[in-house]
Parts: C-alpha cells; sequence; structure tokens
C-alpha cells in the first residue's frame, strides 16, 4: 500500500521541484488531471486505498508539504506574478502557502472523485479552478490587509 504513496509522493518531489513559474504550474496541473483521470495511476490507486489512517494521513501531508514549498516558491520569488494564476501583482509574504496547498489538495482529492464517479475531468477541473481562483483571490485580499469570510473557513 505504502508502495503507492511513495511512488506519487516521488513523482511530486520531482515535478514539483521543476515548477518555476505560471506556466510550469498548469503544465503540473494538466499532468495530475491526467494521472488523475487514469484509472490504474499510482496517483488513483494512493488516493483510493482504504489502508491504515496512519499512512493515508502521511501520505497526504507529504503531498501538502510538497505543494505548499511550491507556491511559497513562486509566490516569493515573484514568478507568478504574486498569483497562482492570472492578475499581475508583486509578490507578498502574507499569504498562506499552507493554506492555499490543502485547498489545492483538497480540490485534487475532490475533484478527483467526483470525476471518476461522473467519468468527467470536468469536477477535477472546476474544483483546481475554483482552489486556484481563490488563492489569486486571497492573495489580493492579503495586499490590501483585508479579510473575507471565505478564508477563516480554510
Amino acid at each position: 500500500m505504502r508502495t503507492y504513496f511513495t511512488e506519487v509522493l516521488a513523482r511530486e518531489r520531482a515535478c514539483l521541484a521543476e515548477v518555476t513559474d505560471r506556466t510550469m504550474l498548469a503544465d503540473w496541473r494538466r499532468g495530475v488531471v491526467k494521472e488523475l483521470m487514469t484509472p490504474q495511476s499510482p496517483y488513483v490507486l494512493a488516493l483510493r486505498q482504504a489502508g491504515s489512517v496512519r499512512d493515508r494521513a502521511d501520505f497526504l501531508d507529504g503531498w501538502r508539504g510538497l505543494i505548499s514549498g511550491t507556491v511559497d516558491r513562486l509566490l516569493q520569488s515573484g514568478a507568478t506574478g504574486g498569483t497562482l494564476c492570472s492578475s499581475a501583482q508583486s509578490p507578498n509574504s502574507d499569504v498562506d502557502a499552507q493554506k492555499i496547498a490543502v485547498l489545492i489538495l483538497a480540490a485534487l482529492h475532490g475533484g478527483s472523485t467526483l470525476s471518476r464517479l461522473a467519468r468527467d475531468p470536468r469536477p477535477l477541473n472546476d474544483a483546481l479552478d475554483l482552489a486556484l481562483a481563490w488563492a489569486d483571490q486571497d492573495n489580493s485580499l492579503a495586499k490590501t490587509g483585508t479579510s473575507s469570510s471565505t478564508s477563516k473557513i480554510v
């Protein structure tokens, strides 16, 4: 069981280490969606495993850490223009990379479940679009010093 977890984390470590800008983040996103839409992919098998709660928690925590490190690196370098999606702003250290990583991971996990059930990639793509759009909104709010009720939920 841990084999799938180990394989996915090794792939993600390599893939996310290569992400240096928004274009490469979009490439990573497309690759993850492809993996999650392939029935026997290690990604699908890792998320389906019904094994030890501890192993699953460690796996998800490791993946969250990799995503968070990438988000933080992109925001600090300004490679995303200060955002993860589209608007051009300067980097901001007030953005919580951990919170954004949890949101992206939740979109990957939940979106892939919905997509598998529907046999349609749209729920996964929509969930990721919303997670990244929310990350942009959260980044914009952090820059203006305002807060939103949705940012307190996560």
